[in-house]
């Protein structure tokens, strides 16, 4: 224990006094051990103690906690400040103040501050200790942290270390932190001075007083009551000690209580009768020690004090009665009349000369004195508050000047000062950037001397190959082939389009020559360019409706607007819709003139047009449509656009409803078609459907109610599509939807109205709504997102795209490498397995080996289901299990099937190559550890809705993958089983239901739509009998629907045999300039050279999901396997036996095939045999032979030289051009780059658009070195980098000058390996980011 704790006195009730008395005692108290333990720090003998000893107290308890936490002794101290089980009889806030109290009077800082704020501020007694009369009661002083930190501090017992009486970092804490007050801090002095009772504590007090009143920026006289009363107690407690000490040893103290007392006097505390009116009177009275006080060295000091102070405040008379200025000078420099010295009332002389007006006197001590005029008195009030007191105006207006004299002074000397100082700094600093940037220079220049020169000439070389290209490049505008194909087919309406200007301008000028006469002869004509000068003014609504025509006055509550309209009003002006309301109330209302109803003129169709205001110029073009002739007629809004396109549109308009019109036979007509059997007899009323302007598609239409018009306005306005009754069965759909329709029927129009509902009904109530559409078809997706609009909750992907998406989204347990060059697929298994030591040869064909694999081994459900991933042999070999309608392979061959499929897991694995089952599979084990163990990974990739077209090129692992995305019930299908021409994949409906037993999602009856928009009725008829033969003898092959109906009429298909190629050639460069050649895929590439490069020649799988206006199908039946001709012959003569499915199941592909190539076609079909074949002698017996089920034959035999000609229109190849050149851009394989690219510039050729032409050329050229440079790569041949660089930097100028700055950024990757560092790093600052960034801000 600390030594100087016994030399310390305490009160009687204080716990270190208990300690001390135990220490010193002569017996043992057992009931004081808890003093012992807590002093020494036995926690546990006192863990010990408090739960077996009997006789605690609440007391004893606060006086374990106070000594604890005093010596700190924490672990004690937790033992009762802790909550716990032990049950304690003193209260926790007794404890919490205690443990304050004995921190803060030993002066540990640390274990203060964290008491405190563990347990908050103690409340302290200070004001009641204020008012207590009775000056020895002690109780209650022991309790105030204050008093007790200055206890701690006077006692010398703390820590020096840690605290002490110059720092005073405890009190400080105190005062700042616990918010006491300057008052309370003296008052505590004040109270601890009255218990001093050695000269040495005294002197502590003085210094402490000393450094408080500096800590806490005090003036004495501002607190003069205080340190009054602190006076008093030095001066009360100096005395006994003086009485009763020893005379000479007591000189020295007495005189530093004296210094101090003084000072306290000069600054201006009333030191007058300290000892007089204190509490030791009755003292010294008492033991009539009154003389002997007043001999006192104490008090003759005290006294002579007192006098000098009397003398002071004398002094100030001279002020007081007017002295002069002079005289008051004079008895400065004697020193009679102190500067800073303050009156009786604690005033200075500056004061007293403001209180008296004595401007002279007051100038003197502020100017040549130096005195200021801020210095306050003891009630706290400057010379200029006495003044305005007293109310001396001159000295308040010389205060006031000088004042506001001294601050401007001061200001501008202190910013003066600071400019100056800024300046000079500045300057060291330019000095010191010279110096150290020559030195540097020098420096580098000596060291890097070689490498500036070789960067020097490598900027030269730069600029001179790339200079032309980066000075050119603000100047180029951005183009790609999306942004062309909405130019041309989309017509951006109300933007400035100049594309087709001419076109338009020639269109106008023929209309109006056309119809000058009629203008000529109307009453109320109205001559367009006065129309267009017109301003626009508020009330030309008012003035326009008067002129009312003939046409009748109908009152309509609702209208019908095409997607077009929705675009242009979503994305245009407001003003716009405001103008766009307003039209149509007036239509509603009835009103009719030549401004809201202007017939077109020129128009085949009843075509109108209204204002929409007259200084743009443009018009809502609109016609009448009625559902049938009974009903009333409906407001179908076509376009809002300029009046420079109206007549193009006017013609599409025209188009559109007269294919829509084709659907609507004169029955004379259809009376002879259906006489010689080309049209079926049908007495099923027919509804006409109004077609796109783009293709035979319905036409998009949304509805629209007078009554809520003004929502247009709203910049949150979506019309309610329109639905039919049939779309709205399907679209409305609850859970998993299956759409099973034949090729044309509008499967994609049904995914797009879908996802356009969903997007209605659902994205206004859940914000996390996200939508997924997924075709493998590039082209598709751009298809089906150009037709729904953008959003950001909808996403397009391909299959094989989503498949990467994955990958990278969920990096999830073991991540498994899937190099593209190590991928098999069915050409590598055809090449490389199947015709190397396989069994099977010449059973089993390598696509039916390959289907099994993909479809049942290791693509089912079932194959999931198993640990391996792989149908078990027994799963798969016995019939029962997987049945002959399931899998068409004869039980017989099952075994040698399964043993095939062991020895191609065996070459995978020891080729460590991978394929789509294995990808597949790894990534929904992935994506069921995600929801697991990544949630927020999972929601990445995890959709709302998913919808899938082309479902039947699927299996069913593939499949599972979109019900993990979107949930059992999210899902919508749409496919048709006959077009399952996909190597590898099998599909049944029953496909799908097994998947969607598995996640437990609720399957519907498969829908089905069964009217054809694409083909005319003479291809579907011929379809149609394709398809009895699948049905007919591959029954578990596709569902069997209900047969087509074409919304069109049409001729049947045409048969050519014995065509020789330069016969074909001739006709496809006169005739049927454009028309597509469908073939085997394998033959495409023969069949394009033979046909002099014709660009259109396609596989039919490659073709798949495309539409044509005429199809050659060209040597289909002649390259039929060998080994199935016969086969086939049987098929379409009807020989066919009962097993012919089981025996030759390949003729199920290969009818599919042709099934898929003849719905190709819109318009005109040819079938095309250059020789004779067994198959293709009986397909075409079969095709021209009449009795199909008491029709016609499906097919007509031609003259090559009687073909009409079926030439595609300038717009139609522009089309076709820009859909190939948009695919090129979204393939990787270069080859199918270039053949799409070569197919776009051959298009456009023929279309005479020499501007697009170029810009496909030089995209090809790019491609071409792109590829040239990639075989270099691959074939580790060296290149010169200079000349790769040259040539690079022109390709890539070339291409910007066209636009294609997509294609730039191709080439960049591709050259970049060639290029300098220095050059790749100055391209992508001046050239690549910025292209970048525009590609980013267009898309």
């Amino acid at each position: 224990m600390d030594e100087s704790l016994y030399s310390v006195e305490y009160d009687e009730g204080h716990p270190l006094r208990k300690q001390l008395l135990f220490m010193f005692g002569t017996g043992f108290d057992l009931s004081s051990i808890h003093i012992v333990l807590a002093t020494e720090g036995y926690s546990e003998l006192m863990s010990f103690c408090l739960s077996n000893f009997s006789g605690w107290t609440a007391t004893m308890e606060l006086d374990v906690v106070r000594i604890s936490t005093y010596f700190g002794h924490s672990t004690i101290a937790e033992m009762f400040l802790s909550e716990g089980p032990k049950t304690l009889l003193s209260g926790a806030s007794d404890r919490h103040s205690e443990a304050i109290l004995g921190a803060g009077e030993a002066l540990r800082y640390r274990d203060l501050v964290a008491l405190v704020e563990r347990f908050g501020s103690p409340s302290d007694p200070i004001d009641v200790l204020e008012s207590e009369k009775d000056d020895d009661d002690d109780e209650g002083l022991s309790e105030s942290l204050v008093v007790t930190v200055l206890n701690g501090y006077v006692r010398q017992t703390f820590d020096r270390d840690t605290d002490n009486i110059t720092t005073l970092k405890t009190l400080s804490f105190v005062v700042d932190k616990l918010e006491y007050s300057h008052d309370e801090v003296l008052l505590a002095m004040v109270l601890i001075t009255r218990k001093l009772h050695t000269f040495t504590e005294i002197h502590c007090i003085l210094d402490i007083s000393k450094n408080v009143i500096n800590m806490m920026g005090l003036q004495p006289i501002h607190r003069h009551e205080r340190i009054r009363q602190l006076c008093e107690a030095v001066a009360e407690q100096t005395i006994p000690l003086v009485l009763f000490g020893n005379g000479a040893e007591n000189i020295d103290e007495v005189s530093i209580i004296l210094q101090w007392l003084g000072r306290m006097a000069d600054s201006g505390i009333d030191i007058q009768h300290l000892i007089k009116g204190s509490r030791l009177d009755k003292f010294y009275k008492i033991y009539h020690l009154a003389k002997v006080f007043a001999n006192l060295q104490f008090t003759s000091g005290l006294r002579d004090l007192e006098q000098k102070q009397q003398r002071e405040w004398s002094n100030f008379a001279i002020v007081k009665k007017g002295g002069s200025l002079i005289e008051i000078q004079g008895a400065v420099d004697r020193g009679d009349l102190k500067v800073h010295a303050r009156d009786q009332g604690g005033l200075l002389l500056t004061h007293l000369s403001a209180a008296y007006d004595r401007v002279d006197l007051l100038e003197w001590l502020v100017v040549t004195k130096c005195m200021q005029l801020d210095s306050k008195d003891i009630e706290g009030r400057t010379a200029l508050d006495i003044a305005q007191a007293s109310k001396a105006l001159q000295a308040m207006k010389w205060i006031a000047e000088r004042t506001a004299r001294n601050t401007i002074t001061s200001f501008l000397r202190r910013n003066y000062h600071r400019a100056l100082q800024k300046r000079r700094i500045k300057k060291s600093n330019n000095a010191a950037i010279v110096i150290q940037r020559s030195v540097r220079g020098y420096s580098t220049k000596k060291q890097y001397s070689g490498a500036l020169s070789y960067r020097l000439e490598e900027s030269k070389r730069f600029h001179a190959i790339w200079g032309h290209l980066l000075a050119a490049f603000p100047g180029f505008s951005t183009t790609c082939w999306s942004s062309i194909r909405g130019r041309l087919l989309d017509i951006q309406v109300g933007i400035d389009d100049d594309l087709f200007d001419e076109t338009d301008e020639r269109l106008r000028k023929a209309i109006d020559g056309a119809v000058e006469d009629d203008r000529e002869d109307e009453d109320n004509s109205i001559c367009d360019e006065a129309i267009l000068n017109v301003d626009v003014i508020a009330n030309d609504d008012d003035d326009l409706s008067t002129e009312v025509n003939d046409v009748a006055r109908n009152e309509w509550l609702s209208f019908q607007m095409t997607s077009h309209v929705v675009k242009f009003l979503q994305r245009g002006d407001k003003k716009y819709r405001s103008f766009f309301v307003r039209r149509m109330q007036q239509l509603a209302r009835g009103e009719r003139s030549r401004i809201l109803q202007k017939p077109l003129k020129g128009s085949q169709s009843h075509i109108f047009e209204t204002y929409l205001e007259q200084k743009s110029g443009h018009r809502i073009l609109w016609t009448e449509e009625s559902e049938e002739p009974s009903s009333p007629p409906r407001i179908v809004i076509w376009y809002v656009a300029k009046h420079k396109h109206v007549s193009r549109l006017m013609q599409l308009i025209d188009d559109s409803k007269s294919r829509s019109a084709r659907q609507l036979m004169p029955q004379t007509l259809v009376d002879k078609l259906q006489n010689e059997d080309l049209v079926a007899h049908d007495d099923e009323p027919k509804r006409e459907v109004l077609l796109d302007i783009v293709g035979n598609v319905p036409l998009k239409i949304y509805d629209v109610s007078f009554n809520t018009i003004s929502e247009i306005t709203k910049d949150s306005w979506t019309p309610q599509l329109h639905l039919t009754e049939e779309e709205r069965d399907i679209v409305e759909a609850e859970g998993t939807v299956l759409v099973l329709a034949r090729s044309g029927t509008g499967k994609t129009v049904c995914i797009c109205n879908r996802i356009e509902y969903d997007r209605q009904s659902r994205a206004g109530r859940d914000p996390t709504f996200t939508q997924l559409f997924v075709a493998r078809s590039v082209r598709l997706c751009r298809y089906v997102e150009g037709a729904v609009g953008e959003d950001h909750r909808t996403s397009f992907s391909t299959f094989s795209r989503l498949l990467n998406d994955i990958e990278t989204s969920l990096p999830v347990g073991h991540l498994k490498s899937f190099n593209p060059s190590n991928k098999m697929d069915f050409r590598r298994f055809k090449q490389e397995l199947y015709t190397t030591n396989s069994s099977s040869n010449g059973k089993i064909s390598a696509l039916t080996l390959w289907t099994v694999i993909r479809t049942f081994i290791k693509g089912s459900i079932k194959a999931f289901q198993s640990p391996d991933g792989v149908l078990p042999r027994d799963e798969f070999v016995e019939v029962e299990r997987l049945g002959k309608n399931r899998c068409r392979i004869p039980a017989e061959l099952r075994e040698q099937v399964y043993d095939e499929f062991l020895r191609y897991e065996a070459y995978l694995k020891e080729q460590k190559l991978w394929d789509d089952c294995d990808r597949v599979r790894h990534l929904i084990i992935q994506i069921e550890e995600s929801k697991e163990v990544d949630p927020d990974a999972f929601g990445q990739v995890q959709k709302s809705k998913v919808y899938v077209d082309e479902v039947q090129d699927y299996t069913q692992l593939e499949m599972l993958v979109f019900f993990y995305l979107c949930g059992p019930n999210g899902l919508f299908l749409a496919g048709d089983p006959a077009q399952s021409v996909v190597e590898g994949t099998e599909f049944r409906f029953e496909e799908v239901r097994s998947v969607g037993h598995f996640v437990g999602s609720i399957m519907q009856k498969p829908k089905t739509v069964n009217i054809n928009f694409r083909s005319h009725s003479g291809i579907l008829n011929c379809a149609g009998g394709v398809l009895d033969l699948m049905f007919t003898h591959f029954p578990s092959s596709a569902k069997q629907l209900k047969k087509d109906k074409g919304l069109f009429q049409g001729s049947r298909p045409g048969v050519l045999l014995g065509a020789n190629v330069d016969q074909l050639n001739i006709l496809l460069s006169d005739k049927l300039n454009g028309a597509v050649v469908l073939t085997h895929d394998d033959s495409a590439s023969h069949w394009r050279r033979r046909l002099n490069d014709y660009k259109r020649v396609y596989g039919i799988r490659e073709a798949k999901g495309l539409e044509f206006k005429t199809v050659i199908i060209l040597d289909f039946f002649q390259e039929i396997p060998p080994s199935l001709q016969k086969p086939w012959r049987e098929l379409v003569l009807n020989r066919a036996g009962q097993e012919f499915e089981y025996k030759h199941p390949l003729v199920g592909n290969i009818l599919k095939l042709l099934y898929t190539g003849v719905t190709r076609c819109i318009e005109k079909l040819f079938f095309v045999e250059t020789s004779s074949s067994t198959a293709g002698k009986a397909t075409i017996r079969w095709l021209t032979q009449k009795g199909h089920g008491g029709e016609g034959s499906f097919a007509t035999q031609n003259n090559i030289d009687d073909i009409e000609a079926m030439s595609m229109t300038a717009d139609e190849f522009v089309g076709e051009g820009i859909n190939n050149a948009e695919l090129s851009q979204s393939v990787e394989d270069l080859d199918e780059v270039l053949l799409l690219l070569e197919r776009a510039s051959w298009c456009f050729e023929q279309a005479d658009s020499t501007d697009l032409a170029a810009k496909a050329r030089m995209q090809h050229s790019s491609v071409l070195f792109r590829r040239e440079l990639e075989t270099s790569r691959d074939q580790n041949v060296v290149q010169n980098h200079a000349v790769i660089e040259m040539r690079a930097a022109k390709m890539m100028e070339s291409l910007s000058r066209e636009g294609l700055f997509f294609e730039v950024l191709n080439c960049f990757d591709a050259v970049r390996p060639y290029l300098s560092a220095y050059a790749s790093e100055q391209l992508e600052r001046g050239l690549i980011s910025d292209i970048v960034l525009a590609e980013t801000e267009e898309i």
